[in-house]
């Protein structure tokens, strides 16, 4: 007989200090050889474990609003002559041709 828990606990994963902002990692030449460091207090402390959750996890694959702000490129709308849609056609064209008159930048 065999029992399955879902949503249970991992017995493995990467570590969240991994993408965090607040990390400081040091590693060496072996798999072995890592230092990971939490700057989030002063003074940092080491986290001697692969963290899972962490209350003050910061993703530093995600941009804030000061930056995505410091970044954004400004477009300023100019207001077109003409008007985009439809428009009826004159006496020369067949009635199945339609004109479509795009807004110009």
């Amino acid at each position: 007989m065999s029992i399955n828990v879902k949503n249970g606990t991992p017995l493995h994963g990467s570590s969240l200090c991994g993408s965090c902002t607040h990390a400081h990692i040091q590693k060496g030449y072996r798999v072995s050889e890592e230092a990971v460091f939490c700057r989030m207090n002063y003074p940092m402390h080491a986290v001697p474990f692969p963290v899972r959750e962490c209350t003050d996890y910061v993703d530093k694959n995600r941009q804030d609003l000061n930056a995505m702000e410091r970044i954004a490129l400004i477009v300023n709308s100019v207001a077109g002559k003409r008007v985009a849609g439809f428009v009826s056609g004159n006496g020369s064209r067949s009635e199945h041709e339609i004109e479509i008159e795009l807004e110009s930048l």
